[in-house]
């Protein structure tokens, strides 16, 4: 009797763990596909926010290249000084001279600093001392300041005080100080990719620190560095505000690079081609001039990005 009873009650335990059992799986289901559901929503509006912003970026470069690459891509207008005037007579030749002006001045300063600071922060500096800490809450803050206030300090410290009057040399170092933030990071996480088996085995083979970072840790670095100033150039060709007020905007004069007089490097009042959009936009009678400024300028970006975007390819291929 008793073995009976037994049984019939592992019997009934038996299908009560099998019937739990069939209640788990069958809401496991029903969560898993729950959760498909999201999931395809979620892909499906991240699908047609991205549409959207290709399809608004194709539209707008379409405008500006339907109205303005004829005249764009003319010698007659790449090579033949502005002159003036109402009408915006002539071409973009003393703009492209001052961008090409700014790019030089910009990353004489900026590179060299910005390289050497990386090297710091990643290398020598203890990330838990005070300076440290103050060095990247400076860095990050100069990253999210306004180009409007560069340009103000640019006309206070270079313009007014240092006497370089509106200048490229005054607009350069500005600008240098405002892509400064962008060289410096890029510069640190592309040193900080180098595996560290890379420094322990420099050091193995009797390599002091200094020659383990110019022989072995910068030379590595050097497709993500060259990212990093890539992509500092491209946000420097297109600011105008900066240059507006710490350069000036002159326009039929021809922008030296040297002079006997001081200031001796990039002594002239010039613009470059975003300044000379601006100018075009708001002063100037000639809407076509207007686009094909605007598509020389959109050229000149999308050449920097993709070297950077190259420099950024090469970066994974070495990891």
């Amino acid at each position: 009797m008793n073995q009976d009873t037994n049984v019939d009650s592992s019997k009934h335990f038996a299908r009560r763990q099998d019937n739990e059992n069939i209640f788990i799986h069958s809401s496991d289901g029903v969560r898993t596909g729950k959760n498909r559901i999201k999931e395809k929503i979620g892909f499906f509006l991240l699908w047609l926010s991205s549409a959207l912003v290709f399809l608004i970026l194709a539209v707008t470069l379409a405008y500006i290249f339907t109205k303005g690459s004829a005249e764009a891509f003319s010698w007659n207008y790449l090579f033949t000084p502005p002159e003036g005037g109402r009408n915006d007579q002539g071409g973009v030749l003393y703009p492209l001279i001052g961008t090409i002006y700014l790019i030089v001045g910009s990353l004489v300063v900026a590179s060299p600093i910005g390289i050497f600071g990386a090297i710091y922060l990643r290398e020598y500096a203890n990330p838990k001392s005070l300076l440290t800490k103050c060095s990247r809450f400076a860095i990050d803050s100069l990253a999210g300041i306004p180009s409007v206030i560069y340009g103000l300090f640019g006309l206070a410290f270079f313009v007014s005080f240092m006497g370089f009057k509106h200048s490229m040399l005054a607009g350069s170092l500005s600008v240098a100080i405002m892509i400064l933030p962008v060289i410096i990071r890029t510069s640190e996480e592309a040193i900080n990719s180098i595996p560290q088996s890379y420094r322990d085995a420099s050091f193995a083979l009797g390599a002091n620190k200094a020659q383990t970072i110019f022989q072995v840790v910068l030379p590595n670095a050097v497709p993500g560095i060259f990212t990093g100033v890539m992509l500092s150039v491209g946000r420097a060709i297109a600011e105008s505000a900066v240059l507006i007020l710490a350069a000036g905007g002159s326009i039929t004069a021809f922008p030296r690079m040297f002079s006997m007089e001081y200031p001796f490097f990039l002594p002239d009042s010039g613009r470059t081609l975003a300044v000379h959009l601006y100018y075009q936009a708001t002063s100037y009678d000639n809407p076509d001039k207007v686009f094909a400024t605007a598509v020389v300028l959109i050229v000149l970006v999308l050449t920097f990005n993709l070297l950077a975007l190259l420099g950024l390819n090469l970066t994974k291929k070495q990891k």
